[in-house]
């Protein structure tokens, strides 16, 4: 018998490994890792004058106070129930209090080019863990563009600055940023279940809410350790950047994603952050883009393509 599941948007019943048209989910993904891709720069600026997990708690903070505003502006109800408060702060505890500190930490002790191919294997993940759990099934050709698309993310990091090495001391580094992409791959896939029935909004202020309130205790000692004085207006600026576009609106999009295309179709879209990367580091940096780079964002989108296919 066919799996089917029913559209939250038109409440038709389709197949559950069909993929919805084109639209504006797509272009708020695409608008998003632009957001995502730049926000490292952002972050690796602002951390320079900020403590790392106080600059972290500060931005989840941020995100969840300014989402609560909008959600009792619009008049959203936060009401859910006792047992979907548990699942949102198991949300928050992966999602949050476990990712951060394991891809910060994590970063720290290894090259930019290992997180950057770890991270990658993000939508790999996601597909697998859907499939196991029966709770998301894609069809051959959206497998094709999934791996498409980590090939093509590998030769862009290949081709670029960027150090790939297998060096012991970067072990550490490398199996913690695999415990991160882990727990963002399992964020994604609890997140389907509660979006489907919630709204986004909600889902992603509460979790936000619930990790940034054990960040700030967890920052406590970074917080006495910080010297305030020393941050200027543009670290301000990165940290309210990060915290309300790249956390507050960039969560919100990202369960949108997850609700109307599944999670192993939004997460092919994370590929496109080392291209948004690359092509800032060339117009800010003077940075060279090679031609195994461009083969490489050429796989990328063509990988996005065949995952978000239709047949």
């Amino acid at each position: 018998m066919n799996e089917t599941t029913v559209s939250v948007e038109t409440g038709v019943v389709v197949p559950a490994h069909a993929a919805p048209p084109f639209g504006l989910v797509d272009v708020a993904l695409i608008g998003l890792m632009t957001v995502w891709g730049a926000n490292f720069v952002v972050v690796k600026a602002a951390v320079a004058q900020f403590r790392p997990l106080a600059f972290t708690a500060l931005r989840f903070a941020i995100a969840g106070v300014v989402l609560l505003v909008v959600l009792v502006l619009l008049r959203v109800s936060l009401r859910v129930s006792r047992a979907d408060l548990g699942r949102l702060a198991l949300l928050g505890l992966v999602g949050n209090i476990l990712y951060q500190p394991l891809f910060v930490i994590g970063i720290s002790h290894t090259t930019a080019g290992n997180s950057a191919l770890i991270l990658a294997a993000a939508p790999v993940l996601v597909a697998l863990e859907n499939h196991v759990l029966g709770q998301e099934r894609l069809h051959g050709r959206a497998w094709t563009g999934v791996a498409l698309s980590f090939f093509g993310l590998a030769l862009v990091i290949l081709g670029g600055p960027k150090e790939i090495s297998l060096a012991p001391e970067t072990m550490f580094g490398n199996l913690l940023t695999l415990g991160a992409v882990l727990c963002w791959a399992t964020y994604t896939v609890m997140s389907r279940p509660l979006v489907t029935r919630l709204d986004p909004l909600v889902v992603t202020s509460v979790s936000l809410l619930i990790g940034a309130g054990a960040l700030l205790v967890f920052a406590a000692p970074s917080f006495l350790a910080q010297d305030w004085s020393a941050i200027n207006p543009g670290g301000w600026l990165g940290l309210l950047y990060s915290g309300l576009l790249a956390i507050g609106l960039g969560y919100v999009i990202w369960g949108k994603g997850v609700q109307r295309l599944g999670g192993a179709r939004t997460s092919v879209y994370s590929n496109l952050n080392p291209i948004v990367a690359a092509l800032t580091g060339m117009i800010f940096l003077g940075e060279r883009i090679t031609l195994l780079q461009v083969v490489g964002a050429a796989c990328v989108f063509g990988g996005i393509v065949l995952a978000r296919s239709r047949a």
